[in-house]
């Protein structure tokens, strides 16, 4: 057999197992007899007789670029473990792993890794502020810590938040929120002496790193967010650089709207700049169907040329806990890869 056709037959086998899993697990859980069980699909499943949950999903994609063979793979496999008692510490953890299977070799990544996203413990300060510490999502921007797939709106991720900043960090964060001021902001406050926790070798880490992330709450839904980060990185991008950030949610209705922009200016010239950010919109179409709307566009150091791409799709969710997306890239000026042609995916969450 050839050996593409034995990998397309793994692939659907993973796809059909991760199908039939979302829909037995719930059943599973609440068939537990005299066990303690608090299953959710935001929650997770709580192991009896402890404060310990936890939780997974998986996304499995289709991406046929119009210059390149078809791609169909397994992308993400997750498990969220986490630890959240009645005193003041918590602790959180997630492994993925990455590109699990898959028709063609993956271009920007390493196939067939297990990826430490997060793994930090926190303590609550007070009600309203906390102390992180360990390995978290880097706090720029929505979409970088939205993170999981199923949560998200489409199978491709906007070009500014893959590569105008590592993914996760290792460091220290404050956290908390200003309630009484105007209609509440959130904040955090972050630190990183770049001693990462299991790098991923795909991304290019900090070295170091000093920012905040502010979200003010206004009329109608709206949210306004404010980044700003002053950091060197390990590999890819010389000399320090500064980045400044901004985003935009607002939601009513089922309708969303949410944007981000990102600058990042470096000390080795103004031809290392960088810059980019998106729009998406968000309509319902029914009760469990949405269309989605997307522009977004990246320009980055020493390129002459600003990359452009437009999105459309649809996004049905079949369940709370299963997700199915379709969507058509069309890309300008595109010399990094980014997305182009047709796009879909199944994602499940557990």
């Amino acid at each position: 057999m050839p050996e593409e056709v034995r990998v397309m037959a793994r692939l659907c086998s993973v796809v059909a197992a991760l199908l039939l899993t979302a829909h037995a697990l719930p059943a599973f859980a609440d068939n537990i007899e005299g066990a303690d069980t608090d299953y959710r699909i935001d929650n997770g499943l709580k192991i009896p007789g402890t404060d310990i949950n936890v939780g997974s999903y998986g996304t499995a994609s289709l991406d046929n670029h119009p210059d390149t063979a078809p791609r169909l793979a397994v992308d993400a496999l997750s498990l969220f473990v986490w630890w959240d008692g009645q005193g003041r510490w918590k602790f959180f953890s997630e492994l993925e792993y990455e590109n699990l299977l898959y028709t063609e070799a993956y271009a920007k990544g390493k196939n067939g890794y297990l990826s430490l996203e997060r793994l930090y413990a926190e303590y609550a300060l007070t009600d309203t502020v906390g102390l992180r510490a360990g390995k978290f999502l880097t706090p720029i921007g929505r979409w970088n810590e939205i993170h999981a797939t199923p949560l998200v709106w489409t199978t491709s991720r906007p070009l500014a938040t893959q590569y105008l900043f590592p993914d996760n960090m290792s460091g220290v964060m404050v956290k908390g929120s200003l309630p009484n001021v105007g209609r509440g902001i959130d904040y955090s406050f972050y630190a990183s002496d770049g001693e990462e926790i299991r790098p991923n070798p795909s991304l290019d880490p900090f070295r170091e790193a000093v920012g905040a992330h502010v979200v003010v709450n206004s009329l109608y839904g709206a949210q306004f967010g404010f980044s700003y980060v002053s950091f060197e990185q390990e590999h890819s991008k010389p000399g320090h650089n500064q980045l400044l950030g901004s985003d935009f949610l607002w939601t009513h209705n089922r309708f969303e709207v949410m944007a981000e922009a990102v600058y990042r200016r470096s000390d080795a010239g103004s031809r290392n700049d960088e810059w980019g950010g998106y729009v998406q919109f968000v309509a319902p179409l029914s009760e469990r169907l949405y269309g989605v709307a997307r522009y977004e566009n990246l320009h980055l150091a020493q390129q002459s040329v600003t990359t452009q791409v437009r999105v459309a799709g649809l996004n049905y969710k079949l369940s709370s806990h299963l997700i199915l997306k379709i969507e058509w890239a069309s890309s300008r000026n595109n010399r990094i890869g980014a997305p182009d042609g047709l796009l879909s995916s199944v994602s499940v969450l557990l």
